[in-house]
């Protein structure tokens, strides 16, 4: 957790886009592609945590919001 009490995403679980019951169709997500592999992260989820740590492809990278 960080100093202000935000904890950030650290290799969040992926799910398919299909399987994401909490999504609806005009949620905002940022889109992440790395070697032609995608991820979304919701802007919902993002406003809470401000900070994704993942990796894509065996690219380490920061999602930072």
């Amino acid at each position: 957790m960080s100093k202000d009490g935000i904890s950030e995403l650290i290799d969040p679980p992926v799910i398919p886009v299909g399987e994401a019951a909490y999504l609806l169709p005009d949620d905002r997500v940022f889109d992440v592609s790395i070697n032609g592999q995608h991820q979304a992260y919701p802007l919902r989820i993002m406003n809470r945590h401000e900070m994704a740590n993942n990796v894509i492809a065996g690219v380490h990278f920061a999602l930072a919001y």
